[in-house]
């Protein structure tokens, strides 16, 4: 099955670059399959076909516990948000176990049209009776306050907001961060593998300048913040290579009581490593929900990847970035993650449920 994930290109520090070009029956079948994928439906189980009609047809098995009736009412929203119009919904099998097919229509010319079969339910529940957290890291904030990054601060959810430190919008970000009750943390310039081809701004932490010049480094930019709650890297797939290096950022970090989220830029990143030996949780970003040139439906498959795996693990950490398309899946799919039961967290409150000894005062 070819899924809207498969058709990204990668750049060479892991993440996510321009997307491939997307047929609109590609653009179809990536929107379905989300679909139903948001109601916990594993996409291995999704059987895809072409129907005797010659419409792509779909059928998959409603998740246990959520009456197949329920999940036509989740669906019918997902649709509609998605910009997909149902045409009919019939219903079939067993009375008291109906099976639902759809018609469904994406505008286009000519439209396009699928059809699915949702059988009754089996199986575990789409939820974990305790709610998923997710826990959402917004990068590169500073460079301005414009209507996106406004927008961001505004969604009616939790989340930590890394600030690059020294910015002209750097003071007014985060006051309007703390206004709304997020997290303030710190994004630290770190050195990349490509730099000077990638630049990581002013005051950035090079690899081998030690652990005294890094800790000066780390003064002299927290004392343009008001408070902090952590911190995590931008760039850094050099950098955080360097055990001395990161040995004096968790160092400087457990003194005040900081935390250090591992961005993972690169696989051989010490940070979340090393954080156990200095007190502090091993936190690590699981995926970047955005990268560069991404198209909202490659972020939206990004979001339901994460919330896959907070359904498995009941927790899960994304990175993303100021960016007008983040922003508006953001928008569509937060309501909707809400109502499932997912719980959206800053990282302090996260680690406060998962690691709750590390946020101990020492």
């Amino acid at each position: 099955m070819l899924l809207q994930r498969d058709l990204l290109e990668w750049n060479g520090n892991g993440l996510p670059s321009r997307p491939v070009h997307l047929t609109p029956e590609q653009e179809l079948d990536g929107l379905i399959l989300r679909a139903v994928r948001e109601l916990g439906v594993s996409p291995t189980t999704i059987r895809q076909q072409r129907g005797e009609d010659g419409l792509a047809f779909y059928r998959f098995r409603c998740p246990g516990r959520l009456h197949p009736v329920n999940a036509n009412r989740w669906l019918s929203r997902i649709f509609e948000d998605e910009g997909l119009a149902v045409l009919d919904c019939r219903e079939g099998g067993r009375p008291g176990r109906p099976d639902l097919f759809y018609l469904v229509e994406q505008d286009g010319n000519p439209p396009l049209r699928a059809r699915l079969r949702m059988d009754a339910p089996t199986g575990d529940p789409p939820l974990f009776q305790d709610q998923p957290l997710l826990a959402i890291v917004i990068d590169d904030f500073g460079n301005n306050y414009g209507p996106v990054a406004k927008g961001l601060l505004e969604l009616p959810m939790a989340l930590t907001a890394s600030i690059l430190p020294d910015q002209r919008r750097s003071d007014r970000v985060e006051k309007e961060a703390r206004k709304r009750g997020h997290a303030v943390f710190m994004h630290l310039p770190m050195e990349p593998l490509d730099w000077p081809e990638s630049n990581p701004g002013p005051g950035a932490v090079f690899a081998g300048i030690g652990a005294d010049s890094t800790r000066i480094l780390l003064d002299q930019h927290a004392a343009g913040y008001r408070r902090l709650d952590g911190l995590n890297n931008h760039m850094g797939s050099r950098a955080s290579q360097d055990t001395e290096v990161v040995n004096a950022i968790l160092d400087w970090s457990a003194e005040r009581n900081l935390l250090v989220l591992d961005s993972w830029t690169h696989h051989k990143s010490k940070i979340s490593l090393l954080a156990g030996a200095h007190g502090r949780p091993p936190l690590r970003a699981d995926l970047f929900l955005d990268g560069e040139g991404e198209v909202e439906a490659a972020i939206a498959e990004n979001l339901l990847e994460l919330s896959e795996l907070a359904r498995e693990r009941g927790w899960a950490i994304g990175i993303g970035h100021p960016r007008r398309e983040t922003l508006e899946i953001l928008k569509r799919m937060q309501p909707r993650l809400t109502d499932y039961g997912f719980r959206f967290v800053t990282l302090p409150a996260l680690v406060e449920e998962i690691f709750p000894a590390s946020m101990s005062e020492e």
